[in-house]
């Protein structure tokens, strides 16, 4: 499918109509959260799980970190944990335990079954809620970015109101084929202000199958015009 892509600066006439709206009181979906930083199962630690557990037990999905607070915490899981089954679904990797979590609802208890160290631990957790900061950056990579939330520091009262800026642009993704650049400040997706990541993360959820940014560009006469496509 061919994508086109739409870059061009925004004169003060078309300026004039982009006129603030009120933001729905929809929010992005809820999705389930563990809480872990994870990564794939590398040919290293599969050799050793398959010498320790048997040839069957090289997939997974390792944690590498586990965040503070969150409800892998609370359950007692830990770094170097492998994840081989969420209650009777076996895992494989990174994409599938994600998209397995996201979709279980909030507060339901599942089972983990984990390879820890030489020893088949099962981990009862309830899932919790994704916080907002990840699901904006959920959001984003959608499109191909990571965003991050800081001051407007040119604001004029206090407390300055957060401004969402683009940190890092996926190469070749939807983002960069389209020329969004780090540190480009997003004010508006389809028409909706932008102050903060909620605003953020409601505004492209809500898209449908097209997202138009328009983004503010240090050393840019006029703000900016980008229409992306989510991928297929």
């Amino acid at each position: 499918m061919t994508r086109a892509f739409h870059l061009q600066p925004l004169s003060l006439a078309v300026l004039c109509l982009l006129v603030p709206v009120t933001v729905r009181a929809q929010a992005p979906p809820e999705m389930g959260w563990l809480g872990v930083s994870i990564a794939d199962v590398n040919e290293e630690l599969a050799e050793r799980l398959g010498s320790i557990f048997g040839p069957a037990a090289g997939t997974g999905v390792q944690v590498v970190e586990v965040l503070k607070g969150g409800p892998a915490e609370a359950a007692g899981l830990e770094r170097g944990d492998v994840i081989v089954r969420v209650d009777a679904q076996p895992i494989w990797d990174v994409r599938q335990l994600q998209r397995t979590v996201r979709a279980q609802p909030i507060h339901r208890r599942v089972v983990l079954s984990v390879l820890r160290e030489r020893s088949r631990v099962s981990v009862p957790v309830t899932v919790g809620p994704m916080p907002l900061a990840a699901r904006a950056q959920l959001a984003g990579e959608r499109l191909g970015f990571v965003v991050r939330e800081v001051e407007d520091a040119a604001a004029d009262r206090s407390p300055a109101p957060m401004r969402v800026v683009i940190a890092f642009v996926t190469p070749d993704s939807p983002a960069s084929r389209a020329g969004l650049q780090p540190r480009d400040a997003i004010v508006r997706v389809n028409d909706q202000p932008v102050q903060g990541l909620e605003a953020f993360a409601r505004a492209v959820w809500l898209s449908p199958k097209t997202a138009v940014l328009v983004v503010e560009r240090r050393g840019a006469p006029a703000p900016i015009s980008v229409t992306l496509e989510f991928p297929g």
